[in-house]
């Protein structure tokens, strides 16, 4: 993967911040197929909130890479005595969550997800969705999300699907998307594998969820998202039952300490 210095990560999302509304694109606006990608993630990563939340008493929860602070509006609103934190790299996405979720309960930072400003095992839900493919150290940063979180961790993060993979492994295909990325973005490729190494010995349980079993460019092709949804669905069964849970483009994780 591409090198990029952190301090050029950060100016990169200083920018990104102050030019557009990530999450807003990501989740209510776009076209539909891509609003079926990114509301399936979001979908799993609700689902395993709310699973925390209805079966065990939460008093804190942070949001690492919290862009402008969607998933502490979601967790404020359906949480009101939940203390909750955003925390950012990103200054510029820092207010704007400060601006747009000002409430009760809330607090925003900007920090690095290597050095995070908080005690071992002091926060009881610690989310960390689309971050980790974002940093050089991604290793580092995961077990710097293990260690301060108390009992729960969820995060998520992206993967190649296997079509992608088979042609990515054509020099001449490889070198042209390669052409083809930004200067900055996902600098490192996370695996399920690594993740249940890199935790082994730090957690009881560890649950995955899976989608995207084929690229977006594919499923764009059929008209109903709704058949894309009962295609993508056997299609990630028939990559649980192979074990081959990497090849799909949506990971979500709940892991409990």
């Amino acid at each position: 993967m591409q090198r990029v210095n952190k301090g050029r990560l950060r100016e990169f999302y200083e920018e990104e911040a102050r030019r557009l509304s990530h999450q807003e694109v990501m989740y209510l606006k776009g076209n539909k197929h891509e609003l079926w990608w990114h509301r399936k993630r979001l979908h799993y990563i609700f689902s395993f909130l709310s699973e925390i939340f209805e079966n065990n008493r939460v008093t804190t929860f942070v949001d690492i890479g919290c862009a402008e602070g969607f998933y502490i509006k979601y967790v404020s609103s359906v949480c009101s005595g939940v203390f909750c934190v955003g925390a950012d790299i990103a200054r510029a996405y820092v207010k704007k969550a400060k601006v747009s979720g000002k409430k009760l309960n809330t607090e925003y930072i900007v920090c690095d997800i290597e050095n995070l400003p908080f005690q071992d095992n002091s926060i009881d839900i610690v989310l960390c969705s689309e971050v980790l493919e974002h940093v050089h150290n991604y290793r580092g940063a995961l077990t710097e999300t293990c260690r301060i979180g108390k009992k729960y961790l969820v995060i998520s993060f992206p993967g190649h699907s296997l079509l992608y993979s088979a042609i990515n492994k054509m020099e001449f295909v490889r070198n042209f998307v390669d052409k083809l990325k930004l200067d900055v973005g996902h600098v490192s490729e996370v695996t399920v594998e690594d993740v249940k190494e890199l935790l082994k010995g730090e957690c009881d349980s560890l649950k995955v969820k899976i989608g995207g079993a084929l690229p977006l460019q594919l499923f764009k092709i059929i008209p109903s998202v709704g058949l894309v949804e009962v295609i993508d669905n056997s299609f990630c069964k028939a990559l649980e039952r192979f074990g081959a849970v990497n090849h799909a483009t949506i990971h979500v994780i709940k892991i409990v300490k």
